[in-house]
């Protein structure tokens, strides 16, 4: 919790996890492998696995970053914002 108090270092960690889910989804996605590949080669698209990771990773972490970043960039300044109106109303101490 002490990290929110410190929003660019939140946004940082929001920003870093926004790459990282698209990056792991296209490994992921690529690890499903056409069961074509075995009796018709190259026609249904890469078989090999890092083929499949350049075939399908560009779009896979351009779009995957854009909404997982949206995403991330809204609850974060919903959190920062609810932080700020908690801080906000605390009583003062004198």
């Amino acid at each position: 919790m002490a990290v929110l108090y410190r929003p660019i270092g939140s946004l940082a960690i929001v920003l870093g996890v926004a790459v990282a889910i698209p990056m792991l989804a296209t490994l992921a996605f690529a690890a499903i492998g056409h069961p074509e590949c075995a009796t018709i080669p190259q026609d249904v698209g890469p078989c090999g696995y890092w083929a499949r990771v350049a075939e399908y990773g560009p779009f896979i972490m351009l779009w995957g970053t854009v909404v997982t970043a949206g995403f991330g960039a809204t609850v974060w300044l919903a959190v920062i914002a609810v932080v700020g109106l908690f801080a906000a109303l605390r009583p003062r101490r004198e």
